[in-house]
């Protein structure tokens, strides 16, 4: 983890995967209006990037290859040129705001995303940053719909734009589908990253860091589990339960239903290997993870004073 002292440059990003609306008008917005965000954060330098033009102008999540896998370092140092579009954007995406590691021009990455699972303002941290910790806290306190999701990542080995730089939010809006915008979602969207930026000006002038710590509840990272199949590359058996969609952020304990097979028979949550009896669930049936074979994320949920 780089900790930094002053925040100096800050990129804002939107469309690193093309179909999630709401990131790519944010940052069209501003970069019409720079007076939208200006005043927020005097101090620093603010960048503003549509990450993948290719998946903005098909309006698809990607036009190759996802390009929110392609930041970690073994992809970005590869020998040979990559043929596919998003491995090419990632590498100038790397010269312009990295490039990755000590020597990185970034400070503090917010990388706007949407997800069509229940996850209302998920804040996804990468790493324990002071600076990213103390202000999602302070989100957690003043957005309802604010959940802190923390997904430990070795910055080298991450595959994820947001890794770049210093330090990042991965700011995951939702429920949403894919392609479309939502008023209400656009507008929270725009406040919370607003504040960011606010944040960072307090932090530049020494006084979030005084702040009385605030206490939190901090979803991290368990495991992905699969949808049930016969073996990898055959057709998914069964579907999310009824009972469990749309329960984002909710406790699911052994024994409750968590996927129902097409012949309607339910498929019950069995623990985990550790002994572990309850887990939090989120991006439950995330649309862009069957491709993944992901249906569902799971999570421990703690409280934490940050």
């Amino acid at each position: 983890m780089l900790i930094m002292s002053l925040i100096k440059n800050i990129v804002v990003a939107g469309g690193t995967h093309g179909n999630e609306r709401t990131g790519v008008r944010l940052v069209e917005k501003w970069m019409d209006c720079p007076e939208c965000y200006s005043p927020c954060c005097p101090s620093a330098k603010v960048e503003l990037v549509l990450s993948n033009p290719e998946a903005i102008r098909l309006n698809r999540r990607y036009r190759d290859h996802d390009l929110n896998r392609a930041f970690s370092q073994v992809c970005l140092d590869a020998q040979s040129e990559p043929q596919e579009y998003e491995f090419r954007r990632a590498r100038e995406l790397n010269r312009i705001y990295g490039p990755k590691g000590t020597g990185t021009k970034t400070d503090l990455l917010l990388d706007v995303h949407n997800t069509g699972a229940n996850m209302g303002l998920c804040l996804i941290l990468s790493a324990r940053d002071p600076f990213t910790m103390k202000a999602s806290a302070v989100l957690a306190q003043e957005f309802k719909d604010v959940r802190i999701y923390y997904q430990p990542e070795e910055r080298s080995v991450s595959p994820y734009f947001g890794t770049v730089a210093k330090a990042d939010v991965c700011i995951e809006i939702g429920p949403q589908q894919h392609g479309t915008l939502d008023a209400r979602l656009f507008e929270e969207t725009e406040s919370l990253v607003r504040r960011y930026l606010e944040l960072a000006e307090e932090w530049n002038r020494g006084e979030l860091q005084k702040r009385a710590p605030i206490q939190v509840e901090v979803f991290t990272q368990l495991r992905d589990l699969g949808y049930p199949k016969a073996w990898a590359l055959s057709p998914i058996e069964a579907m999310i339960h009824p009972d469990l969609l749309g329960r984002d952020f909710c406790e699911l304990k052994k024994g409750d239903k968590v996927f129902r097979s097409f012949d309607g028979k339910d498929i019950l949550y069995e623990g985990e290997a550790d002994g572990r009896t309850s887990v939090w669930p989120i991006f439950i049936n995330e649309p862009a993870y069957y491709e993944k074979d992901i249906a569902m994320s799971l999570t421990v949920r703690t409280e934490e004073m940050w």
